[in-house]
């Protein structure tokens, strides 16, 4: 494999892999990573929800 070749198709990788995060990232990981953490901290009881029985919603409950 000489330099150019070997060179090409890092490059082409590289940009395969750029566009598949971009498709990848315009909401559905930070929304999946939003959801997953607010999860852990209502089970690990750092915050509570009060769930709206008119519209299924969560809201959070204050501490005091």
């Amino acid at each position: 494999m000489t330099v150019y070749t070997f060179t090409c198709t890092i490059m082409v990788c590289m940009y395969l892999a750029y566009l598949w995060g971009r498709k990848l990232t315009k909401g559905e990981i930070a929304a999946e990573v939003a959801e997953g953490t607010l999860n852990r901290l209502e089970k690990e009881g750092f915050i509570k929800y009060i769930v709206n029985k008119k519209t299924g919603e969560k809201e959070f409950k204050r501490f005091k």
